[in-house]
C-alpha cells in the first residue's frame, strides 16, 4: 500500500532512533490560511490607503475649483483681481512681447511708475505664470492664468504624495503623509498664498520636496536617469520660485556629504554638473537680474519678524494653529526611523530639508541681515517636510505595537483608532471651517467675476481717458488707518493698462523692490510724501505728465475739491473720485516729443529739442536702453526722483527713434536686434 504523505528517505531517522512526531494534518493549513489571510487584509489597507490618497488630494482640487467659482468663474472674461494676482497677470501680459524681442523674461514696461525695468529683480516670482501665459495665452491670457492658478493649486497634494513614493514610504504612509499635509494647508497660513497670489511658493515648495528627493535618490543608487530627473526636477523648481534653491541647496549638500564616503566618481561628477544644469536651463530669466541688478529696491518689509527666534518657536506651541504641534511631535520620529534605513542619501535628504525649511521659517529672525530674503515664509517648507516625514514613521510605529494585544484587539489597532479619533477631534472642525469660509460664500477666495467697484473704476478711466493717456491712480497696500480699503483688497491697477491702454502712476503694487517705487501713489502718500500740498503736486505732475487722476482719501480728495483749476472732479460716488488733471499735457518734461509707449519699447515720433539740444521724457531711464537709429541716449534726474529720465539728443534731421532695453550680452537663443 502506498504512503499517502510520504517521508523522503533523509528524513527517515536512523534504527533504534525515535521518529519525529509528525504534524497533524489540520496543521499546515491553518498557517497557510493564516498567512493569506494577513496578506489579503494587507491588499485591502493598501487599496484602502491608495482610495484615501486619490479621494483627499481630488477633493482638494474640487475645492480650489469651487474657489475660483467653478466653470462660471474660468469662463468669463476677468483675470483674478485681488491682491498679488493683477501684478501676476499683468507680468504675464508685458513679458509676451520681451520674449519675443529678446528672449528674455526682462524688458521695459512704461505702464507703471513712468516705466520701469521689469525683471527677475521684481517681480522676482512671475516666470512660471509668464510661460504659461505665452505659450497658451493667445488671444484669452486670462483663461491661461486662470488654469495656472487653477492647476498650480490642486496639484500641490499629488506632489507631496510622490514626494513620499520617491522616500519609498508604503501606501498607510503616503494617506497619512496627504492627509496631514491637507490638513495643514487649509488650517495653517499656505493656502493663504494661493488667494495672494503667491502660487508660484505655493507650488514650489512641494515641487522641492519632490526635486530633493530625486537627489537623495541619485546619490544612493546612481545613474543617467535619476540624475536627469533630479536635475530636471530641480531646475523646475528653481524656475517656479528662485527661493527654492534657499531649500534645495542645503538639502542638497547634506544628503552629499552624508553620501561622500560611498559615491563613485560618476556620482560626484553627476553633482557638480546639476547645478550647471539648472543655471543653463533658467539663464532666460535670471541672467538680466545681473545687469538690472542696480534697479533693486528696498524688500525686507514682509515675512521677516523682529520678535525674534525664541518667541516664534514659543508660539509653535501656544499660538499657532495645533497642526504644527502634532507635525513636529510626530515628524521628529519619522526623521530618526528614516536614518535607520540603508538609504543614507534619502534619509539625509530630508534631515537637511527639514533643517533648511527651520533656520530661514525661525532662526533667521535674529539675523536682521537676512531680512531682504524674506526668510519667514519657509516655514511652509518645514512642515511640509514634516508630513513625509510622519508618514515615514507612523506605520513602522505600529509595525511594533502589532504582536501586542491589549484586550480582544491587537495594540497597533487601538493605537490607530486613538490617532484617527485625536485627530478629527483636533483638526476637522478647523478645516471644515477654513474650507467653508473660502468656498460657502458669494465671495470665494480665488473669484475672478468683477466686484461693482473694480468695475466702477476700469469703466471710468475707459470713459475718460485716451490710449496712451497717464493716470495718478491711487491703490491700496497696507491698510490706512481709519479709512476702509474701498477696493476690497484688490489691486485694479494690474488690470487697468491691459484692458483700457493707458499707463498709471500707483500700482501695480505700492512696495515693488525697485528705486522706481519712489514713483508711487497709494497708502495715503504721493511719492512718499504724506502731507503734500499743490506745489508739492505741481512739481512731480511736470515730470509725469497725468492727464486723469483716480484717489480715495481724504487729502486727495479734498486737493481735488480745493483745486479745481488743476483738477476737475468728472466722477464721484462718495468714496472714489476721478477727476481730469489741467496743464500737464505731452509726453516730454523738456523739448517736445510724441511718444507710443508698448511693452519693450518706446517709439518717439515729432521730437523738437529744447534749447540745449536735448529731449527729456516722461519716461525714467535704464540700463541698456538703446536708440534706432543710433542717437545720444543718456540719463538726467529731476526734481528729487531717484531714478533718471530719458535724455535724447537727436541731430538734425532724425525726428524719430526707437528705444529698446538690450541685452549687454549676445544672448544666444534672442531673435530680437
Amino acid at each position: 500500500m502506498i504512503d499517502p504523505d510520504p517521508i523522503p528517505f533523509a528524513d527517515v531517522p536512523p534504527p533504534g532512533a525515535t521518529a519525529p512526531e509528525r504534524p497533524t494534518p489540520a496543521a499546515a493549513p491553518i498557517v497557510v490560511k493564516r498567512d493569506e489571510v494577513e496578506r489579503k487584509s494587507r491588499r485591502i489597507g493598501r487599496g484602502f490607503a491608495i482610495l484615501l490618497t486619490i479621494t483627499a488630494c481630488t477633493l482638494h482640487g474640487i475645492a480650489v475649483w469651487k474657489g475660483m467659482g467653478g466653470a462660471e468663474g474660468l469662463s468669463n472674461a476677468w483675470p483674478l483681481w485681488r491682491d498679488d494676482h493683477p501684478l501676476y497677470y499683468h507680468s504675464a501680459l508685458v513679458t509676451r512681447s520681451f520674449l519675443a524681442q529678446s528672449g528674455t523674461t526682462a524688458g521695459y514696461d512704461p505702464s507703471f511708475m513712468s516705466g520701469y525695468a521689469k525683471s527677475v529683480v521684481f517681480p522676482a516670482s512671475s516666470t512660471l505664470p509668464e510661460l504659461v501665459v505665452w505659450a497658451f495665452g493667445g488671444q484669452r491670457p486670462e483663461l491661461a492664468y486662470k488654469l495656472y492658478v487653477l492647476i498650480s493649486t490642486a496639484l500641490v497634494p499629488w506632489l507631496v504624495a510622490a514626494a513620499c513614493w520617491i522616500w519609498r514610504i508604503r501606501a498607510g504612509g503616503v494617506a497619512t503623509a496627504v492627509l496631514l499635509f491637507l490638513a495643514y494647508l487649509w488650517t495653517d497660513f499656505p493656502i493663504n498664498y494661493a488667494s495672494l497670489g503667491m502660487v508660484p511658493y505655493l507650488l514650489a515648495i512641494p515641487l522641492s520636496l519632490v526635486a530633493t528627493g530625486a537627489f537623495g535618490r541619485f546619490l544612493d543608487a546612481g545613474g543617467f536617469g535619476r540624475w536627469l530627473a533630479a536635475s530636471l526636477l530641480c531646475a523646475g523648481a528653481f524656475l517656479v520660485h528662485l527661493t527654492s534653491a534657499m531649500i534645495i541647496a542645503p538639502a542638497g549638500a547634506v544628503a552629499y556629504i552624508a553620501s561622500w564616503a560611498g559615491l563613485k566618481f560618476t556620482r560626484h561628477l553627476g553633482v557638480w554638473l546639476l547645478p550647471l544644469v539648472v543655471l543653463a536651463t533658467n539663464a532666460f530669466w535670471w541672467l538680466p537680474g545681473l545687469w538690472l541688478s542696480g534697479t533693486k529696491g528696498a524688500s525686507d518689509f514682509v515675512f521677516r519678524h523682529p520678535e525674534g527666534a525664541i518667541l516664534r518657536i514659543v508660539r509653535i506651541a501656544i499660538g499657532e494653529s495645533p497642526i504644527e504641534v502634532i507635525l513636529v511631535t510626530l515628524g521628529l520620529p519619522g526623521l530618526v526611523l528614516l536614518s535607520r534605513r540603508r538609504h543614507r542619501g534619502l534619509s539625509a535628504a530630508l534631515w537637511g530639508f527639514c533643517a533648511a525649511g527651520f533656520f530661514w521659517g525661525y532662526l533667521a529672525s535674529d539675523i536682521r541681515s537676512l531680512d531682504f530674503l524674506q526668510p519667514g515664509r519657509h516655514t511652509y517648507a518645514f512642515y511640509t517636510a514634516l508630513t513625509v516625514a510622519v508618514g515615514a514613521g507612523f506605520f513602522p510605529f505600529l509595525e511594533k505595537l502589532r504582536p501586542t494585544k491589549f484586550g480582544p484587539f491587537r495594540l497597533d489597532h487601538w493605537a490607530l483608532v486613538a490617532a484617527v479619533l485625536i485627530g478629527v477631534r483636533i483638526l476637522v472642525m478647523p478645516l471644515v471651517g477654513s474650507v467653508q469660509l473660502r468656498i460657502g460664500g458669494a465671495e470665494t477666495f480665488l473669484m475672478s467675476k468683477p466686484s461693482a467697484t473694480l468695475l466702477w473704476v476700469v469703466d471710468g478711466v475707459k470713459k475718460h481717458a485716451k490710449p496712451g493717456d497717464r493716470v495718478l491712480y491711487e491703490e491700496s497696500g497696507f491698510d490706512v488707518q481709519g479709512i476702509p480699503d474701498p477696493y476690497q483688497h484688490g489691486r485694479f491697477s494690474g488690470l487697468i493698462p491691459g484692458r483700457v491702454g493707458v499707463e498709471l502712476i500707483g500700482g501695480p503694487y505700492l512696495h515693488a523692490a525697485l528705486q522706481t517705487n519712489f514713483t508711487q501713489f497709494g497708502e495715503g502718500k504721493l511719492f512718499g510724501v504724506v502731507d503734500w500740498d499743490r506745489d508739492f503736486f505741481v512739481k512731480y505732475a511736470r515730470l509725469y505728465r497725468p492727464s486723469l487722476m483716480v484717489c480715495w482719501t481724504p487729502r486727495a480728495r479734498r486737493f481735488c475739491q480745493s483745486n479745481p483749476d488743476l483738477a476737475k472732479i468728472l466722477e464721484d460716488d462718495g468714496t472714489l473720485l476721478i477727476a481730469r488733471i489741467s496743464g500737464f499735457e505731452g509726453d516730454a518734461v523738456r523739448g517736445s516729443a510724441r511718444v507710443v509707449a508698448a511693452p519693450g519699447r518706446l517709439t518717439v515720433r515729432e521730437m523738437s529739442p529744447d534749447l540745449d539740444g536735448s529731449v527729456v521724457l516722461r519716461y525714467h531711464s535704464v540700463p541698456s536702453l538703446q536708440a534706432h537709429p543710433a542717437v545720444p541716449v543718456d540719463a538726467t534726474y529731476e526734481e528729487g526722483d531717484p531714478v533718471p529720465f530719458i535724455r535724447l539728443r537727436p541731430p538734425p534731421g532724425v525726428s524719430e527713434v526707437e528705444l529698446e532695453m538690450i541685452p549687454p550680452v549676445r544672448i544666444p537663443w534672442a531673435s530680437g536686434r
